[in-house]
């Protein structure tokens, strides 16, 4: 998997998580503080040995490999200039890309790169926090009458019943996101 934009290390973790014991991350980081304490916190936490770690920029200068990624995530803020380098890095025979971002605006032009890098399945999805607010309330039984196919009714005294709900909120403060995915062609 390819991932710039190491940052803090916490989402190269749990992809870590995901591609262990087999797989292997190259990450990218820009910043190189950032890239030296993400390798530093890689070794204490002894999974090193998964992720290559980069301190170049990744839509001037790439990922560093080329033809062997299953997957590229890419979370940095112009998407659109890191296409031709995740389509270099993926595999010859496909492999798939995801970007995330928060403007619309971003999503149009990274669709237009991948539209003209030959990217295929492309498909955008919002992601938007919307919390329920989950409670119990009590319902009345209705009264359905005796049951015919029995010869007594047993009474139960119970006239309502406890159940949980959730309800959307009236009002929501958030800031929305996209997902961007798409399909290398098979060369």
């Amino acid at each position: 998997v390819c991932f710039p934009g190491t940052g803090s290390g916490s989402l190269s973790h749990s992809i870590l998580r995901t591609i262990a014991p087999t797989g292997h991350l190259h990450t990218v980081e820009f910043h190189a503080q950032r890239a030296e304490k993400a390798t530093q916190e890689f070794k204490e936490h002894k999974v090193s040995h998964l992720v290559t770690v980069r301190n170049q920029d990744v839509c001037a200068e790439g990922f560093g490999i080329t033809g062997v990624a299953d997957a590229v995530f890419l979370d940095i803020p112009s998407p659109w200039e890191a296409v031709t380098h995740a389509k270099r890095a993926l595999k010859r025979k496909g492999g798939r890309l995801c970007s995330f971002s928060p403007c619309i605006e971003q999503v149009q032009r990274t669709c237009e790169a991948l539209l003209n890098h030959g990217f295929e399945e492309i498909c955008t999805l919002e992601v938007l926090l919307r919390v329920h607010d989950v409670r119990s309330v009590t319902l009345p039984l209705p009264d359905f009458g005796p049951d015919l196919n029995q010869e007594e009714v047993p009474n139960t005294g119970n006239t309502s019943v406890i159940c949980r709900t959730a309800t959307p909120p009236r009002e929501m403060a958030g800031h929305t996101g996209y997902l961007t995915f798409a399909t290398k062609p098979r060369d």
